[in-house]
């Protein structure tokens, strides 16, 4: 129907060329008008489209004349709302003119700030430097510059311990030189300092020298106390003489051997003053005659008088109290050597080992304190840390020693050349050996070749002494024995029972082969003596009685001493 409608609308009218025309400016997206709804509607209706295009081109017109109408009314409005547009424009352009000027002015600003920036960060740059540069200056200036109070007090004032402050502060500075002055050899300060540096040093070691050499010649007075001027004097002002080894060995190796002369001396003087004062003082224990195997007879007086022997001689053959009084790690023994002038105002007399305790507990602790001195002084920190400071400390001790200790050793001798005293002999071998104790308790490694010299000096003659006993018991067993025996025990068993136990007792601890070997000689000689006497009687009941009573009387003795059946003896 709709198409019917059309044709009706159309009918009379040529539509041949007018349609091609239409054709031609319909437009291609004509499919989408006829989709308009208004237009469907008109379509619908059959309207006449001329007359419905006139139609629309009158309201078309009616509206302009409307709208002319209108602004013709509100014309007024439309200017003052165009001149207030204007303005606005005008005000926009300017308020853009500000912000373009702002936004160039933000620019310039940040430009600025990007300067300060970086302007801040070289200025920080440069102060960290500048920091560090002032640091390592401030080193520099304070490791070389020596104060004018001191280069004034070094050259021309007194030698004291302000002089050791400010001698202290210039060695420092002379250290740094050292250290530092490969690195810094082309500084200007250092080429200019180094000679003054090396002036000053040369002063001060010419007034530590001449300082040095005139307390060391204070020593030479033997009422002087050189442990006390040692401690209160050297000690205190020992860096000047290690000052000297660093800086001027010439003159530290004077001081040294002038030191050494001295306390050479010194020493020496000291010690055979006490050595001929301990002499004054022995008490002689045995002699020759004072064997195990002493004949049962009278010796001849020097005017042939009989003189009675006794037949317990307890001083030879018993060892008693003489190991706590002499033997050094005793609690009995006193620790300290034996003063001369109050032995002598007491008149008392000592056994040799007393006095060899004595002189070697002096010698000891002497040597104690003058190595730690000269560890202290002569040795300076650097050279105590390495092998060459104790070597050196050994050089200087052996000089000073020497003397002091082979007086010990004559001392020794002529003791050793007249005495028949083992015990005496025994027990300065453990006096020896308990001192090289203390000695490495002490940390003294000085002494060892003294140690040792003593002991052989003691022990060949300790040998001998035993020797001699052992002869007199074989040559008792060599006399004819007698047809009618005496049952009591003879002294020679009661002297080697005392002189068994008592060697017995100080080997405890040593264990001593030389010591073991020689008792059980002795006690094979004994016990051949006694047989020899037994076989030689005709009564076997007395000599079974005589055996009988000498072995209790061994045993007897031993048991006193601590010694039981199962001992070695």
């Amino acid at each position: 129907m709709a198409s019917n409608s059309v044709d009706l609308v159309f009918e009379g009218f040529d539509t041949t060329d007018e349609l091609g025309d239409v054709r031609a400016e319909i437009p291609e997206d004509l499919p989408d008008v006829q989709n308009d709804e208004l237009i469907k509607s008109v379509l619908t209706k059959g309207v006449d489209l001329r007359q419905y295009s006139r139609q629309i081109e009158q309201e078309l017109n009616d509206l302009e004349d409307e709208q002319l109408a209108s602004y013709e009314e509100h014309e007024g409005a439309l200017l003052e709302l165009d001149s207030e547009i204007r303005g606005c424009d005008e005000v926009l352009e300017n308020m853009e003119r500000l912000l373009v000027n702002f936004k160039s002015s933000l620019g310039a600003i940040n430009n600025d700030i990007q300067s300060l920036q970086n302007d801040s960060l070289s200025m920080s740059v440069k102060l960290k430097n500048r920091v560090v540069a002032e640091k390592q200056l401030d080193k520099i200036i304070q490791g070389v510059v020596v104060p004018p109070d001191a280069v004034r007090l070094i050259c021309n004032g007194e030698v004291n311990e302000r002089y050791l402050e400010c001698l202290v502060e210039v060695n420092k500075r002379i250290a740094y030189m050292r250290v530092h002055s490969k690195q810094h050899k082309r500084l200007r300060a250092f080429q200019e300092i180094q000679p003054e540096l090396d002036r000053l040093c040369f002063r001060a070691s010419s007034k530590l020298r001449e300082f040095l050499l005139d307390k060391i010649n204070v020593l030479r007075s033997l009422n002087s106390n050189a442990h006390v001027l040692q401690s209160s004097i050297f000690l205190k002002y020992r860096f000047f003489n290690h000052f000297l080894i660093e800086r001027h060995p010439e003159a530290a190796v004077e001081v040294r051997d002038n030191y050494i002369h001295i306390m050479r001396q010194y020493y020496l003087d000291h010690f055979e003053t006490y050595q001929r004062g301990l002499m004054k003082l022995e008490r002689v224990v045995a002699d020759k005659t004072d064997v195990i195997g002493m004949e049962e007879s009278n010796k001849l007086s020097l005017f042939g008088a009989a003189k009675p022997v006794a037949r317990d001689k307890a001083n030879v053959f018993n060892l008693g109290a003489r190991a706590s009084s002499a033997l050094i790690e005793s609690e009995d023994s006193s620790p300290r050597a034996i003063v001369l002038s109050i032995a002598s105002d007491a008149n008392e007399k000592y056994t040799f080992e007393a006095l060899f305790r004595s002189y070697s507990l002096a010698l000891v602790d002497n040597a104690t304190t003058e190595y730690e001195f000269i560890m202290q002084f002569f040795v300076s920190p650097k050279a105590r840390q390495r092998i060459t400071g104790s070597d050196m400390a050994r050089m200087v001790f052996s000089h000073i020693f020497d003397p002091s200790m082979r007086v010990g050793e004559q001392f020794l001798k002529a003791y050793l050349e007249t005495t028949y005293d083992a015990l005496g002999v025994l027990l300065c071998v453990r006096i020896m050996s308990q001192l090289a104790s203390e000695l490495q308790r002490r940390q003294v490694p000085v002494l060892d070749s003294y140690v040792n010299s003593m002991n052989m000096l003691l022990w060949p003659r300790f040998q001998a002494i035993l020797d001699g006993h052992i002869e007199s018991a074989k040559r008792l067993a060599s006399y004819k024995a007698k047809s009618k025996i005496d049952t009591q025990p003879p002294a020679i068993v009661r002297r080697y029972a005392e002189l068994a136990s008592s060697l017995l007792r100080l080997n405890q601890g040593y264990n001593t082969h030389v010591v073991a070997l020689s008792l059980a000689r002795l006690r094979t000689e004994v016990q051949a003596y006694l047989a020899h006497v037994a076989d030689g009687s005709s009564d076997k009941h007395a000599s079974l009685v005589f055996l009988i009573n000498s072995y209790d009387l061994l045993l007897t003795v031993l048991y006193e001493n601590g010694f039981s059946e199962r001992e070695e003896e």
